[in-house]
């Protein structure tokens, strides 16, 4: 019988520090319109129109969430006016997603008008120990991806919207873009960016004729930030039965190479390990020089 590598033995440890979410908070300036999308009720209900309905919607309002709906987001969406949606990684609460994504808000240029909406997925740890815990979350992961799909193809015509996944919230996204395209019911004259930190998916779902393959189809521009010496994503492999091959985007950047030539030119590669070393934490990204300097093209579409 195989053994399996002792690393392994570490990554319940590793895993509770390195994926710990960082607190930050702030007060949204005039123009930014922050949202909240809670889908707990339904993480574990196939992803349909029916259970579609039971998304419960909250607006950042006095510095609390106020309860609103569907019906208010959808009718208040302005095409012309960005909607960047934040999913976030694993072992999120309601509370930490809140103030990272408040966190991530703080970043942004406060001059320029945006509407955020934090994806608030079913991403708290459970029982078991963490390596059983994300086994079990993929199928939750899936089936988020599928509920983003629904939602999109709701959003206005024409509008400019920005999807940014940190850890497995890029695997969210990806999943629910390639959703999206395979159902054909992307909204006329969409305009698509992607945002993947840290991403917990493998590095060659973007090479042609795989799983991400035809994603750039309908997202026009990618940014991938990783870091070589990201820590927690070095055991991103365990989640996966022996022998282990898969690796990160997150840990080793996206292969260019591997990309179809027509879509090539769509994809940024950006190395942040000076910035940020060995830690997994979104504002650890979101703060740093190389990111910074690149928010206003991707979250604003300049």
């Amino acid at each position: 019988m195989l053994r399996q590598p002792r690393a392994f033995l570490f990554v319940p440890l590793l895993l509770i520090l390195l994926l710990k979410t960082e607190a930050a908070e702030t007060v949204p300036s005039e123009g930014q319109d922050i949202w909240r999308v809670d889908l707990h009720a339904v993480d574990r209900l196939k992803a349909d129109e029916q259970h579609f309905s039971k998304i419960k919607y909250y607006r950042w309002e006095n510095n609390r969430w106020q309860p609103s709906d569907a019906e208010t987001f959808f009718e208040t969406q302005q095409v012309d006016i960005p909607l960047i949606l934040f999913a976030p990684g694993y072992t999120s609460t309601t509370q930490q997603t809140t103030r990272v994504g408040l966190g991530v808000v703080k970043t942004f240029d406060s001059s320029k008008p945006c509407r955020i909406l934090f994806w608030d997925w079913f991403s708290d740890q459970g029982l078991g120990g963490i390596r059983r815990d994300v086994r079990n979350k993929l199928p939750i992961v899936n089936n988020t991806a599928e509920y983003m799909a629904l939602f999109l193809q709701k959003v206005r015509p024409q509008s400019k919207v920005c999807l940014f996944g940190f850890s497995f919230g890029s695997r969210i996204i990806c999943n629910a873009v390639e959703s999206l395209r395979k159902s054909g019911q992307c909204p006329e004259g969409m305009r698509l960016h992607l945002v993947l930190s840290g991403a917990a998916t493998d590095r060659n779902w973007f090479a042609k004729g795989q799983q991400h393959g035809r994603v750039p189809e309908i997202a026009e521009k990618i940014l991938v930030t990783y870091s070589p010496d990201d820590w927690a994503l070095r055991f991103y492999p365990f989640m996966y039965k022996f022998p282990f091959k898969e690796k990160a985007l997150g840990l080793e950047g996206l292969p260019l190479r591997s990309i179809d030539p027509v879509y090539r030119d769509r994809f940024e590669n950006v190395n942040v390990n000076r910035y940020i070393g060995d830690e997994h934490k979104t504002l650890r990204h979101v703060q740093n020089p190389a990111f910074r300097n690149r928010i206003n093209s991707y979250f604003f579409f300049e």
